[in-house]
């Protein structure tokens, strides 16, 4: 598998677990910001060096082990 294949499942994979709060306790303030860092992320990914993708994914779940951190 080429880099940036690898790096683009990366990206999909972040964003699929972005939008999934864990242990199902949805609160809907959560998966807002949980969409809203997605989208960011995805135009990020569009907009920038397809090279970057991978900085992409790993921002999108620094982002989600914050809010994670942050909801315990």
């Amino acid at each position: 598998m080429s880099a940036e294949v690898s790096d683009l499942r990366a990206l999909l994979e972040a964003v699929h677990e972005a939008l999934t709060v864990p242990g199902g306790d949805v609160d809907d303030r959560r998966l807002v910001d949980r969409a809203r860092w997605a989208r960011t992320t995805i135009r990020g990914a569009l907009d920038e060096d397809p090279r970057d993708v991978g900085w992409n994914a790993q921002y999108l779940r620094k982002k989600m082990r914050a809010e994670e951190a942050a909801a315990k």
